[in-house]
C-alpha cells in the first residue's frame, strides 16, 4: 500500500472510530407512530442521529444520502462531518472529486482543532492538492494532530518532516 493510501486509510479509520457508536435500531429513530410524518426532516434530527445514518450511508456507498447528512451537520460546525465532506470530495464521491473543495472542508475542520482534518490538510499542502504547497505548514499542521494522539500521525510527522515532504511532492530536498 502506498504511503498515501496508507494515510487515508489512517484518517478514514480515525474518522469512523471517532464517530458515535449506536445501535442501527436506535440509528433509526424510534418506532413510528399512528398520525406521525412518515419521515422527520433531515433539519430537525439529532446530530448523533444524522452523524451514525450518515457514516452508515457512506459505508454502505451511498454517497449522495451521506452527503446530504454531512452537509447538515458541517452547517452546525461539526468537524467530523466537515471531514468526511472533505474525504468524499478528494475522492470524487457523490460529488465531482474536487482537490480544492476538499481542502476547503479539512481547512473548517482543522480551524476547529480538529486532529483527522489537520492531518488531511497537512497532507494536502504536502504535496499541493486543492492548495500551493506549503511543506512548513504541512509539517506544522502533522505535528499538531499529532499533539492530540491521532494514531499514525506521530510517526507521520517525524517521518516525514517538511525535506521529506518537499521529496514526496517531487521537489528537492
Amino acid at each position: 500500500m502506498t504511503d498515501r493510501k496508507s494515510r487515508a486509510a489512517v484518517v478514514l479509520a480515525g474518522l469512523l472510530a471517532l464517530s458515535p457508536i449506536i445501535p442501527a435500531s436506535a440509528a433509526m429513530g424510534p418506532p413510528q407512530r399512528p398520525g406521525q410524518p412518515a419521515t422527520q426532516a433531515l433539519e430537525d434530527l439529532p446530530t448523533n442521529t444524522l452523524l451514525s445514518r450518515g457514516v452508515a450511508a457512506f459505508k454502505a456507498a451511498d454517497y449522495a444520502t451521506a452527503r446530504d447528512h454531512f452537509r447538515i451537520l458541517a452547517q452546525r460546525e461539526n468537524p467530523t462531518a466537515e471531514t468526511l465532506l472533505g474525504t468524499m470530495t478528494a475522492k470524487g464521491q457523490g460529488a465531482a472529486k474536487d482537490d480544492a473543495i476538499a481542502a476547503a472542508w479539512y481547512l473548517r475542520a482543522a480551524r476547529r482543532g480538529y486532529a483527522p482534518a489537520q492531518l488531511a490538510l497537512a497532507d494536502a499542502f504536502a504535496r499541493g492538492r486543492g492548495v500551493p504547497q506549503d511543506t512548513a505548514r504541512a509539517h506544522t499542521l502533522a505535528k499538531a494532530a499529532a499533539s492530540q494522539g491521532l494514531p499514525g500521525a506521530a510517526q507521520l510527522a517525524s517521518r516525514l518532516g517538511p525535506e521529506r515532504y518537499a521529496m514526496l511532492a517531487g521537489g528537492r530536498p
